[in-house]
C-alpha cells in the first residue's frame, strides 16, 4: 500500500513539473497577456523617437505582450501609405519600413488618433495595412486597459 501511495505521488509529482516546463516555454495567452501602448507623437522630425518606438515595439510583441502603436501628432504620418518609409537612422541599416512590417507582421496594432489623422488629411483608404483610425470609444478604453504605456 505505502508503495503504491509513494508512486502516485511520484507519478503527481512529474507531471505537474512537466506541465510548469512546458507553460513556462510557451508565450502568454492574448487574454492573459500584458496590454502595452507605445505613444508615438514624431514622425521625420524625430527619426530617433521614431525608430526606437517601433522596434520596442517589435520587442515586446514578439515578447508575449499585446502591444499597439498609438499614433497622434507628426506620428499619425508613419502609417499613411504614400509615405515613403525607406529610410534609415543612424549606422542601422535596417529601414523604417522594415521595422514596421516586423511590428505589424507579429501582430502588433497600428492606432491613429482621429483628431490629428484628419488634421494631416489621413483617412481610412490612405493607411498602410494593419493601421486604422480609432475611434474616441476605442481610444479610452485601450488607454484604460494599458498595463503600461511607453512615451515617444
Amino acid at each position: 500500500m505505502k508503495k503504491l501511495a509513494y508512486l502516485c505521488l511520484l507519478v503527481a509529482f512529474v507531471a505537474i513539473h512537466s506541465a510548469r516546463a512546458t507553460m513556462a516555454g510557451t508565450p502568454e495567452s492574448p487574454k492573459d497577456a500584458q496590454q502595452i501602448v507605445v505613444h508615438l507623437s514624431h514622425f521625420t522630425d524625430d527619426l530617433h523617437r521614431c525608430f526606437m518606438a517601433v522596434k520596442l515595439g517589435t520587442l515586446m510583441q514578439k515578447s508575449g505582450a499585446q502591444v499597439t502603436l498609438f499614433l497622434d501628432l507628426e506620428g499619425v504620418r508613419l502609417a499613411e501609405r504614400r509615405q515613403d518609409l525607406d529610410m534609415t537612422w543612424a549606422s542601422n541599416p535596417t529601414t523604417l519600413a522594415k521595422h514596421y512590417e516586423d511590428f505589424t507582421g507579429a501582430g502588433g496594432k497600428v492606432l491613429l488618433c482621429p483628431h490629428c489623422a484628419h488634421s494631416a488629411h489621413i483617412g481610412d483608404m490612405s493607411l498602410k495595412r494593419n493601421a486604422e483610425i480609432a475611434s474616441e470609444q476605442v481610444l479610452g478604453k485601450m488607454l484604460l486597459d494599458a498595463d503600461k504605456i511607453l512615451d515617444y
